[in-house]
Parts: structure tokens; sequence; C-alpha cells
């Protein structure tokens, strides 16, 4: 009797160590976190965008459409999401504008980590990411 009483409450710690959290601090999303990039600009249709996907792999698009059109700021905005796979989720994104604004924000879960804003005369570029010692880095 005691003997599965340990097995049931090793197994019952193990779970609650190996649990994927979902609900994580977004300082250090990982396995079961809900990133969400949203991407603005002030044209439709954009040269391109890169992030890392819900493995951790280096992801690229050109002719980049957002799809929402906001029409008291005159911008247009679309978002990606995805759920992390990987225990340590690599998120760094640059999106490259067509026009002269450029805007990146990252989610993890419901919580907004950082929004960057580019403005230039020619190709705006937003890049938000994250460095290893998990500080928001911008380059804009």
């Amino acid at each position: 009797m005691t003997r599965i009483r340990l097995v049931i409450v090793g197994l019952i710690l193990t779970l609650a160590i190996a649990a994927p959290g979902a609900d994580a601090s977004p300082r250090h999303p990982g396995t079961g976190d809900r990133i969400t990039l949203v991407l603005t600009s002030d044209t439709k249709v954009n040269r391109a965008v890169s992030w890392y996907d819900s493995h951790n792999r280096l992801r690229n698009q050109t002719a980049v459409p957002l799809t929402h059109f906001d029409r008291k700021t005159e911008q247009w905005s679309g978002s990606l999401t995805f759920t992390s796979r990987v225990r340590h989720q690599r998120i760094d994104a640059v999106f490259r504008s067509s026009g002269r604004f450029a805007a990146c924000a990252v989610w993890v879960n419901e919580v907004r980590i950082r929004e960057i804003r580019a403005r230039s005369t020619d190709l705006a570029v937003a890049r938000c990411s994250w460095d290893d010692d998990a500080r928001w880095r911008a380059i804009a």
C-alpha cells in the first residue's frame, strides 16, 4: 500500500513539473504559450516578414497582404497566431513595409510584450526580438 502511494505521488509530481505552462510568464514563453504577431503598415501589400514559428524554424513571406483597414488611422493591419511547441520559444520578427510606416507587436498569451513603430522616408522596417538576457531590444 505504501509503495502504491509513493508511485502515485511521484506520478503527480512528474506531471506537475513537466506540464506545459500556457499560463507561464510571458518573459519566458515556451510549450503551450500562444504567440501573436500583429503587423501594421500604411500600405495593404508589404515587402516581407520573417519570424520564428511554433517549432523555432525561421519563416519568411514576401508580398505580405494586411487584411484589416482602420479608417481612423488610415493604416492596414494583420496578425499571425500560433501555439509554441518548443520548451524555449524564439521570438524575433522583422517586418518590411512597402510604405513609410511599419509596426510590429508581439503578444504572449493575453499580454502585449512589445510594440515597435518605425517611420522612414522610404520602406520602413520594424523589428521586435527577445535577446538572451530576456530583455527586449528594438531596431527600427
